[in-house]
């Protein structure tokens, strides 16, 4: 009889886990909710990116390695080429000073300011003001100017610079002090930014 009882209940319960698997899921998963526990898939996203995280830390600690060994070596010919100055070598005759080259003025470009410089050879407030692309009578960070309502293109490598506009006839004229007197001339219809 415990065979046939077996049987029977095994049958039973076949077509009950079924149905009762979905809504017991879903009683565990609510019950983790609430106590603020991970899921499998949680937990198993966190392993995912905790493993990523170690490889990038792994390349980064062996990039830096690298690096540590190229600076001790830099570090070392520089110790040895200064003993062997001190030790009555002489530098070869001609040969320029070592050193930062001589540092320019620190005063902002424009001439009625006495700021000191932050970039570009501008203050802080004339340096934000060619950043935004509205300061009149220079070549903007865009190689753009404005000359009265209207926006020219200039050129990208006299950013910052002092810029003259005239006119002549259908063309714009861009004169540059700072280059040495460099003329750029467009036509104004190829120069022109329309907003």
């Amino acid at each position: 009889m415990g065979a046939i009882s077996s049987f029977v209940l095994g049958g039973v319960a076949e077509r009950l886990v079924p149905a009762i698997h979905t809504p017991v899921e879903d009683i565990i998963y609510e019950v983790l909710d609430q106590k603020g526990l991970p899921t499998r898939s949680e937990v198993r996203d966190l392993r995912n990116k905790l493993e990523r995280l170690e490889k990038t830390i792994a390349d980064l600690t062996s990039t830096l390695e690298g690096l540590r060994d190229e600076v001790a070596a830099a570090a070392a010919a520089a110790t040895s080429k200064a003993a062997a100055s001190d030790n009555g070598a002489v530098a070869p005759s001609g040969r320029r000073p070592v050193g930062r080259p001589p540092i320019g003025p620190r005063d902002c470009k424009l001439h009625d300011c006495d700021s000191a410089v932050r970039a570009k050879g501008f203050c802080g407030k004339h340096y934000q003001k060619w950043k935004r692309g509205t300061l009149d009578g220079y070549v903007n960070f865009d190689g753009t100017t404005v000359h009265g309502e209207v926006r020219y293109k200039v050129a990208d490598e006299h950013l910052g610079e002092l810029v003259e506009t005239t006119y002549e006839g259908d063309e714009v004229i861009f004169l540059l002090p700072e280059s040495g007197g460099v003329t750029i001339r467009h036509k104004v219809n190829d120069a022109r930014i329309d907003a």
